[in-house]
């Protein structure tokens, strides 16, 4: 593999499957030397040339090789269940991310670091509970209580039916071998949201030329129809106390109806070492890809993991 300043087109594998991925490396980038490394995982549903490509060159220009890769059944890499978001599978991803970084002669093990957005601020922090190999991580927007946004907010007989709703798409795809992909965020119907929510805000990135499939064919807004069943158990909230691992968590000023008050939450719950910043004047999906917000969002996460990896991050 023969790498360059700046990104690079690489495969890994997870799982027993090749996942495509982006390595961005620093300018003047040298495979004699010995870098910084971040992992980095996306938004529910996205893929790598999305928000990873946002921040994988804006990290690199701080000196840290960053690798952003589309999961299994994502973007380019393999996998026929496609665009399916299971927690427990992208984990396992990740892991396998973290394996592959630290085979790399160029990274310093000393200085790997984890980088979540929004869905994957859980994902990451669950893998860090139990994977020190992470010597910090960030959570950006992060979905961090998945047990409170649906079973704590959800009152049972709505959730038992879109529960049931689920199963019967798994149970319709195992008896006829086809998958039915359905609107889980109900983006479309987010079209004629007020200016200024939430979902119109999601709608506003995911459907439009911003970020959606006009501009990234290998993006789709649709998954499977029993996708649900496995975010419902995946839960960091439960797990911040006994996390361990340093974390940063940051979040939107205006984003109080979604991520702002998870990520509190778990700031609160989370151990030692840790560190809360709010972006002022951000919402949850400006920091996917707004300049300023995005910038600030960085310049917080370098210095806390400056702060806590080895020496070479303290004297970058």
């Amino acid at each position: 593999m023969s790498l360059t300043s700046g990104k690079n087109d690489i495969t890994f594998k997870s799982q027993g499957l090749n996942l495509a991925a982006h390595l961005y490396t620093p300018e003047g980038f040298d495979e004699a030397g010995s870098y910084p490394a971040i992992v980095f995982s996306p938004a529910f549903n996205q893929v790598k040339e999305q928000t990873g490509a946002v921040y994988g060159p804006r990290l690199a220009e701080l000196g840290y090789v960053t690798i952003v890769f589309d999961h299994i059944g994502f973007g380019d890499s393999e996998g026929t269940l496609r665009n399916n978001e299971n927690p427990f599978v992208k984990i396992e991803s990740i892991r396998d991310a973290i394996s592959f970084m630290r085979t790399l002669p160029f990274v310093d093990r000393d200085n790997l670091f984890g980088l979540g957005v929004c869905a994957s601020g859980g994902y990451m922090a669950l893998v860090a509970t139990t994977d020190k190999r992470l010597k910090a991580i960030a959570s950006v927007s992060g979905m961090l209580g998945n047990q409170m946004s649906y079973f704590g907010t959800i009152d049972r007989e709505t959730i038992t039916a879109v529960i049931a709703m689920q199963n019967a798409g798994r149970q319709k795809a195992y008896e006829t071998g086809e998958v039915d992909y359905v609107d889980a965020l109900q983006m479309d119907a987010a079209a004629n949201a007020p200016e200024g929510t939430a979902v119109r805000e999601g709608y506003d990135y995911y459907m439009t030329a911003r970020a959606g499939a006009e501009t990234y064919p290998n993006y789709s807004h649709l998954s499977p129809s029993f996708m649900q069943e496995a975010p419902l158990l995946a839960d960091a909230m439960s797990y911040a106390p006994y996390l361990y691992t340093p974390f940063i968590g940051i979040y939107g000023e205006k984003a109080m109806v979604d991520t702002a008050p998870l990520t509190v939450m778990f700031y609160e719950k989370a151990s030692e070492p840790k560190e809360l910043v709010e972006i002022s004047g951000a919402s949850h999906v400006s920091l996917y890809d707004v300049d300023e917000d995005v910038s600030r969002a960085i310049k917080a996460m370098d210095a806390f993991f400056k702060k806590h990896g080895g020496t070479q991050a303290q004297a970058a």
